[in-house]
């Protein structure tokens, strides 16, 4: 979880430098990118996540990258868009089954 947060940080850091964003989407971004490794640090200190937290901010992570290849034009749309579009299908939040 960590290294894919890292990995979409630097992501958000090249698409600043290509001002592929622009100055408040990137700053939105990285505030979000800093929450999440904030959780994800104090979770790895605790020694274990549980399952529903795990799953909450990978939902989160996906939602954030999502928004960075949208904001970059590097996502692609498919369908109809109820699903928000995006290949391959399911990007979002998670939800419980049941």
């Amino acid at each position: 979880m960590i290294n894919q947060i890292q990995s979409v940080d630097t992501g958000i850091r090249a698409a600043m430098q290509a001002n592929q964003l622009e100055p408040g989407e990137a700053r939105d971004l990285r505030t979000q990118i800093t929450q999440l490794d904030r959780a994800a640090q104090r979770a790895a200190r605790d020694g274990t996540i549980p399952v529903t937290q795990y799953q909450q901010l990978l939902a989160q992570l996906d939602d954030v990258s999502q928004k960075l290849r949208a904001a970059t034009g590097s996502a692609f749309l498919i369908g109809n868009g109820a699903d928000g579009g995006y290949y391959p299908n399911g990007y979002g939040p998670i939800y419980p089954r049941g």
